[in-house]
C-alpha cells in the first residue's frame, strides 16, 4: 500500500504540474505568432543552459546523499548558489537581460528545493510545492503579458519559484558545510554535475542551434511538439521520482520497470496515432508540428528505458555510465540537427532526437549488461 501510495503523491502532482504548465504553454501558442512562442523558448534556454552550468549540487546528489542520510545538503546548496551568482554575472555581460537571470535562479532553486523534498520521500511536501509553482507561473506569466506584453511572461516564469526558494534558504540553515565530506564523494558529485550540463545541453542547445539555423518560426513549431512529447514523459517521469530515492536503499523490482515500459509503449501509440489528428484544429498557426510529434513519440520508448538505467546506476552511485552515455547522446544530436536540419527542417530534426535517444538507450542497456 505504501508504494501506491507514495507513487500517487507524486503521481497526481507531476500530472496536475503538467496539465496546468501544458495547457499554460498551449495556451500561450493560441494568443502568439510561431515566431514569438520561439523566440521565448530561445531565451529560456539561454537560461536553461546557465543553470546546468550552476548546478554543482545537482537534484540527483541530493536525492542520493539525503536518502542514505549523508549530511551535505548545505555545502551543495551553497556551491550552486554561488555558482549561479557567477553565471548571472556573465549572463549580464552578454545579454543584459533581467529576466533571464531571474529565471535561471528560479531553476537553481527549485532543483535544490525538489531534489531535498525527493531524498527525503517527502512525496506530499514535493506535491503541494510543484503545483503551487505551476498555478503562480501560469497566473503571474499571462496577468504580466497582458500588462507589459511578450516579456512578461519571461518575468513571470521567473517570479513563480520564489516559494521555492524561500525551502532553499530554510533548508540551507539545517546542516552544517563539511568539505571533507564533499571531497570524499566529488567523484560522484561531478559526474552528477557533468550530467546535468550535457543532459540539459540536449535540452537547450538544440534550440539555441535551431533558432538561427532555420528560424524561430520552425523553432516555434517545434517547440510545441515537444510540449505533446513531455506530457507523454509525464508517467515516465512521475516513476523516475519514485524509483531513484529506492533504487539508492535497495527497494525496486524488476516487474516493476517492465509495466513501467509497457506503459510506455501504450502513450507513444497515442502520440503517433491520435494527437496528429486533433492537433491541426486547436493550432491551425502550428500546423508543421505534426510532422514532428509522431517522430517524437517513438522517442518515449527508449527515453523511458534510459531513465530506469539511470535510476538504477545512480543509486548505486555509478553516475559514469549516464555521464558518458550522455556525452554520446548528445555528440549524436547536435551534429544531426546540422546535417538534418537545414534540409528536412522539422522532421530532420525530430529524426535527430530520435536516433540520438535510441544510442542512449542502447549504450546504458551494453553498460547493465556488462556490468552482470
Amino acid at each position: 500500500m505504501k508504494i501506491i501510495k507514495d507513487i500517487g503523491s507524486i503521481g497526481i502532482a507531476d500530472i496536475t504540474a503538467t496539465a496546468i504548465g501544458s495547457i499554460f504553454w498551449l495556451y500561450l501558442a493560441s494568443l502568439l505568432t510561431a515566431d514569438d512562442y520561439g523566440e521565448i523558448q530561445f531565451i529560456l534556454s539561454i537560461a536553461g543552459m546557465a543553470f546546468a552550468f550552476s548546478m554543482i549540487g545537482t537534484r540527483n546528489s541530493i536525492v542520493v546523499y539525503e536518502a542514505k542520510k549523508i549530511e551535505l545538503r548545505r555545502t551543495l546548496f551553497t556551491i550552486s548558489i554561488i555558482g549561479g551568482i557567477a553565471v548571472s554575472i556573465i549572463l549580464w555581460t552578454l545579454y543584459q537581460r533581467v529576466d533571464v537571470i531571474i529565471i535561471t535562479f528560479g531553476m537553481i532553486f527549485s532543483e535544490l528545493a525538489f531534489g531535498y523534498f525527493l531524498g527525503k520521500k517527502l512525496f506530499t511536501k514535493y506535491g503541494i510545492f510543484i503545483i503551487l509553482q505551476k498555478v503562480l507561473m501560469i497566473s503571474l506569466a499571462i496577468g504580466l503579458y497582458f500588462t507589459i506584453g511578450v516579456e512578461g511572461i519571461l518575468y513571470g516564469l521567473g517570479l513563480s519559484y520564489i516559494p521555492l526558494a524561500i525551502i532553499a534558504f530554510k533548508n540551507l540553515k539545517e546542516t552544517k558545510y563539511d568539505f571533507k565530506l564533499f571531497k570524499k564523494h566529488s567523484g560522484f558529485i561531478i559526474n552528477n554535475y557533468s550530467l546535468i550540463i550535457f543532459g540539459n545541453a540536449k535540452g537547450n542547445l538544440d534550440k539555441i542551434l535551431i533558432a538561427p539555423l532555420v528560424g524561430f518560426a520552425v523553432l516555434g513549431n517545434y517547440s510545441l511538439a515537444f510540449q505533446v512529447y513531455l506530457v507523454m514523459m509525464v508517467f515516465t517521469n512521475i516513476i523516475y521520482k519514485y524509483s531513484l530515492p529506492n533504487d539508492s536503499s535497495g527497494s525496486i523490482s524488476t516487474k516493476f520497470k517492465i509495466i513501467t515500459i509497457l506503459i510506455s509503449i501504450v502513450f507513444a501509440l497515442i502520440g503517433i496515432l491520435v494527437v496528429p489528428k486533433i492537433l491541426p484544429i486547436y493550432f491551425p498557426n502550428f500546423t508543421d508540428a505534426v510532422e514532428a510529434i509522431p517522430i517524437l513519440s517513438l522517442a518515449v520508448i527508449p527515453n523511458t528505458i534510459s531513465l530506469l538505467y539511470s535510476s538504477k546506476f545512480l543509486g548505486a552511485e555509478k553516475s559514469r555510465f549516464i555521464l558518458i552515455g550522455s556525452m554520446i547522446n548528445l555528440g549524436t544530436y547536435l551534429p544531426l540537427i546540422l546535417f538534418l536540419g537545414e534540409t528536412y527542417l522539422i522532421q530532420g530534426i525530430s529524426i535527430s532526437y530520435l536516433i540520438s535517444s535510441v544510442v542512449y538507450c542502447l549504450f546504458l542497456t551494453v553498460m547493465d549488461k556488462r556490468q552482470k
